[in-house]
């Protein structure tokens, strides 16, 4: 198989793809590729996608590759059925990135944290695949231990959690003012 056939194997795998696939089933979908070859090739399209001027891109994410439609683009792509955006209010925000910098944690945890009862916002992020529950509290009543899930990764376009930016680098002044944060989630087919 010649580079180019290879190049046009991955694109088309990444085109059609609903998920981020890692660069091991990548390479085994392509037959004939080894996965260094793959980040190679992502390497190279990417590149080629830059020097003409193409909208999109494939990014790592969530342990895997999957093309993205660039930012300053987006307005197009949410346009169609198969973009959603799930609207999330500051205190399902705040219970989020508890969970996210804090995991795992327990409900009364994320309580304590937060000073008000949070079973509502933790249901909600649960509905929505952002958190799951990753284990039990070695304690009476073995309480869930909450995480984040790789659908979390995935909206937030992050590869690993330790891609989370460092609390003292967030600049609380530039929080939105709305009562409302949008966040882009592709609908998965399951």
């Amino acid at each position: 198989m010649t580079t180019l056939e290879q190049k046009q194997a991955l694109e088309t795998i990444l085109f059609v793809a609903t998920k981020p696939l890692s660069p091991k089933q990548l390479a085994e979908m392509i037959g004939d590729c080894e996965t260094g070859q793959v980040r190679e090739l992502v390497l190279e399209l990417n590149t080629a996608y830059e020097k003409t001027g193409r909208v999109f891109r494939i990014d790592p994410v969530a342990d895997g590759l999957q093309m993205h439609t660039l930012p300053e683009h987006k307005k197009w792509a949410q346009s169609l059925e198969t973009v959603k955006t799930i609207k999330l209010s500051p205190a399902v925000m705040e219970t989020l990135a508890i969970i996210a910098y804090k995991q795992p944690l327990t409900r009364a945890g994320i309580e304590f944290i937060r000073g008000v009862d949070s079973s509502h916002t933790i249901r909600r992020l649960m509905q929505q695949k952002l958190v799951r529950i990753v284990g039990r509290e070695m304690l009476p009543g073995r309480p869930g231990l909450y995480g984040t899930t790789k659908s979390f990764l995935e909206v937030f376009g992050l590869t690993k959690l330790k891609h989370l930016p460092a609390l003292s680098e967030l600049d609380m002044s530039k929080l939105p003012e709305k009562s409302q944060l949008e966040l882009p989630l592709e609908s998965e087919e399951e």
